[in-house]
């Protein structure tokens, strides 16, 4: 079962998400970048990182340049959560590597589609779907 690293301090949303994912996906969660950043410094490696942008501690941009400038995290994909609608950041985490920048609130099923496309790109780099 593919391993999916949710990163969001919203309770609400770490709920919906986990209930959504789980069964086809085993869903970690964590509440802030830096908590995450520790446990993927531990060896853990997920298949998938979901990250909300504005966290304490460390956010979501800080994350996403921290996993894109290590070696064994670098190709893991990333899929970036923002209630902003703010073009410059989603400009940003795109150049960063980020796989995909969805606004909350999203639909579900648009997410588990964004996952799902992803890991085929991954498995098919050729057949891109966006």
């Amino acid at each position: 079962m593919k391993r999916i690293l949710i990163i969001e301090d919203d309770e609400p949303l770490c709920w919906l998400l986990e209930k959504i994912l789980k069964g086809k996906y085993e869903p970690i969660i964590m509440k802030n970048g830096l908590e995450a950043l520790s446990w993927l410094s531990d060896g853990n490696l997920p298949n998938l990182i979901i990250s909300d942008i504005n966290m304490p501690t460390l956010d979501g941009i800080e994350l996403l340049e921290n996993v894109r400038s290590s070696g064994i995290l670098r190709d893991i994909p990333v899929i970036m959560l923002s209630a902003s609608d703010d073009s410059e950041k989603r400009k940003k985490c795109l150049a960063l590597g980020a796989s995909n920048y969805l606004i909350k609130p999203f639909e579900p099923q648009l997410l588990i589609e964004e996952i799902e496309n992803t890991f085929k790109r991954l498995e098919n780099p050729l057949s891109i779907d966006r």
